[in-house]
């Protein structure tokens, strides 16, 4: 995806993209994202967790109170409260699955106790293997064996209790929560097979940028070596020329005149060498152009797989080679910084102001990288140019602020 920072007109407002996967259509928000972006500053509490324990609660309640008509007795206000328990813990299922299991066998045992036996099998047992999923997915050991333990409880209370079951009901249900927790380990050996991958990608991809970055200059080294060895050739012959030029101007003009010709034709055979030489090298470089802004949107393509927005903001307009290289640079070294995973949501805004180049990056933390040296190499960047790089954290967030002051001729009013 690749995101044009100069089609803009003057003074557009607020022209925001998103960052596109190969074979999806652009969206405002996807599906994905919004179930798994955290409720205010909630860590691991999505909006999807919420919905899903929103819509069995709501569910359980018509059911116990007699909304929803199931041909067994019915409950009032006591009843419609106390079945909460029982679906409520779903919105903490991925940030405390086990404390949420425990939550959903205490409900479902008090509700039978001190309710009665009613119909709540229908919000309560995908309540019970929804927790055992994530269980699966972010416990080990003990605390899984734990959390199962309190998931099969509920189920069986719920068999002997709800009308609607009975005790064969155990029979499918108690290798249904088994199930569920095998997939979400299944689901986390995935994940955690993904992240060595991306892991392994960007090592791969350092290592060829190494390979690359050696290779150019040990073909440096070659060519001034070269260079060296001709032009040292070149200028020892035409000051022996000179020299013999100078004795013979009076005593053999023709000489001199021949030996001041053949000054000239070396001269212009080792312009006719460089002129080669920094040919060659201009076409090399025009194979590989240097990135600038125009191509952040293909960089959050390709740098992360989480769900990065690029904003643009201000007036875009043609900026020094050098501001736009750094810009670029410097989101690309703030990436590093931030959480490389499908669920993370990375913001990044472009803005371009009067007198200044100002750029946000936010996002997660990365968990494995050193986000200290990617940040002091983004800041010795930004002070190359005379800017500043100002860096806040919180609730597991992070946010650089860039300023990148722009010369008087590429400054606007």
């Amino acid at each position: 995806m690749a995101v044009n920072l100069r089609a803009g007109t003057r003074g557009s407002r607020g022209a925001t993209m998103s960052r596109r996967r190969r074979g999806v259509p652009v969206t405002g928000i996807s599906l994905v994202s919004w179930l798994w972006r955290p409720v205010g500053r909630l860590r691991e509490i999505g909006w999807g967790d919420v919905a899903l324990g929103g819509f069995l609660s709501l569910y359980a309640v018509g059911l116990v109170s007699g909304v929803i008509k199931t041909g067994h007795p019915h409950g009032g206000v006591a009843a419609a409260v106390a079945v909460l328990a029982m679906t409520l813990p779903v919105a903490w299922e991925r940030r405390a699955p086990a404390a949420a299991a425990a939550a959903v066998a205490a409900g479902a045992a008090l509700n039978e106790l001190l309710i009665g036996p009613m119909v709540r099998c229908g919000p309560g047992l995908p309540a019970v293997l929804a927790i055992a999923f994530f269980a699966g997915t972010r416990l080990d050991g003990r605390k899984l064996a734990i959390a199962v333990t309190f998931c099969l409880g509920a189920v069986t209370t719920q068999a002997f209790f709800d009308p609607n079951l009975g005790a064969g009901f155990l029979v499918a249900g108690l290798p249904a929560v088994a199930g569920f927790c095998l997939a979400g380990r299944l689901a986390r050996s995935r994940g955690l097979a993904a992240a060595a991958l991306r892991e392994r990608n960007a090592e791969l991809r350092e290592q060829r940028e190494q390979t690359a970055r050696l290779a150019v200059a040990a073909d440096r080294s070659r060519v001034a070596a070269d260079l060296e060895e001709f032009l040292g050739d070149r200028i020892t012959t035409m000051a022996a020329a000179a020299a013999a030029g100078r004795e013979l101007i009076t005593a053999d003009p023709a000489g001199a005149q021949g030996a001041f010709a053949a000054i000239e034709n070396s001269g212009r055979a080792t312009l006719s060498r460089m002129r080669e030489v920094v040919g060659t090298l201009r076409e090399e470089a025009l194979t590989e152009p240097q990135p600038v802004l125009a191509h952040l949107g293909s960089l959050l393509e390709h740098a992360t797989s989480a769900d990065a927005r690029l904003q643009v903001e201000g007036s875009p307009r043609a900026l020094p080679a050098g501001v736009e290289l750094s810009a670029y640079r410097i989101v690309e070294h703030l990436l590093a910084a931030l959480q490389d995973v499908p669920e993370a949501r990375i913001d990044v805004r472009v803005r371009f102001g009067p007198d200044a180049l100002e750029l946000h990056v936010a996002g997660p933390a990365s968990r494995h990288a050193d986000p200290v040296a990617a940040f002091a190499v983004a800041r010795e960047r930004a002070a190359l140019l005379g800017g500043t790089l100002r860096i806040e954290t919180g609730s597991g967030r992070c946010a650089a602020l860039v300023r990148l002051p722009l010369a008087v001729g590429y400054a606007c009013s």
